[in-house]
């Protein structure tokens, strides 16, 4: 093989095993929101939310998110209305309609 194939050969094979780098898209907490480290826990969360006795905090769900938190998006459709944003260098999961 000649060597400027070996040298084509080696670019394109760092170019397909790059991780795709996305454009950083910042959002902001409209209204309080809670935050969930994973979907199922967020799923959960929301569904206790509807009953009389209300979603209590948890290690899954420690924190909320007040209005005007500024985050990146991660995942925009994260499934079911969940959104994944990575907030203080953590990523969690939260309600899309409570985004801007």
């Amino acid at each position: 093989m000649p060597p400027m194939s070996k040298v084509a050969v080696v670019v394109a094979v760092l170019i397909l095993a790059a991780p795709a780098v996305a454009a950083e898209r910042m959002t902001i907490v409209s209204r309080e929101a809670f935050a969930c480290t994973n979907w199922a826990a967020w799923r959960e969360y929301g569904q206790a939310s509807l009953r009389a006795s209300g979603a209590r905090a948890s290690k899954a769900c420690p924190i909320r998110l007040t209005a005007r938190t500024r985050a990146v998006v991660v995942d925009e459709d994260a499934g079911a209305g969940a959104t994944e944003i990575r907030y203080r260098g953590k990523a969690w999961f939260v309600d899309n309609q409570r985004l801007k």
